[in-house]
């Protein structure tokens, strides 16, 4: 059995820097999609919805030609409010690129994979950064053109 899944794990090949930044033009396409007014954004904003989990963007760090945020959801538990997905992502405004840092604090998706070790960085980079489109295509599904207010 630990050959099959090392083998499936290692049979792709590698992610290319090129694909990479493909990935990363393509997000931010979305993100602008959902959030137009992005480069000036510079407060904590939020679409509520009746009818879908209200939508939070976090700004964490924000300068003339990169901003960090948090896109994600709040959701109420027993004892405190819990963001999942929980993307941190920064924006290269001039380059027009978006880059996943993180998803729930990870910096890996599958962090306890056995054959984690071989996997190169673009991989990874490719890993997070699909993640985050595929997530942003369910959001311009659910939230695209509704209000983002100050949260």
């Amino acid at each position: 059995m630990d050959n099959f899944l090392k083998s499936l794990y290692t049979q792709r090949q590698p992610k290319t820097y090129s694909e990479v930044s493909g990935l990363f033009e393509l997000n931010y396409q979305k993100i602008l999609k959902l959030i137009p007014t992005l480069k000036e954004t510079a407060h904590n904003s939020v679409i509520y919805d009746d009818s879908e989990q209200d939508l939070y963007l976090f700004v964490e760090d924000k300068t003339p030609y990169t901003s960090t945020f948090i896109l994600t959801h709040q959701i109420q538990s027993d004892t405190n409010l819990i963001n999942r997905p929980d993307i941190k992502f920064k924006v290269y405004f001039d380059a027009q690129l978006l880059e996943v840092i993180s998803v729930c604090n990870e910096t890996v998706l599958n962090s306890k994979h056995p054959y984690l070790a071989q996997c190169d960085d673009m991989n990874i980079q490719w890993e997070l950064n699909t993640f985050i489109e595929k997530w942003l295509e369910y959001c311009l599904d659910k939230y695209q053109g509704k209000l983002w207010t100050i949260a």
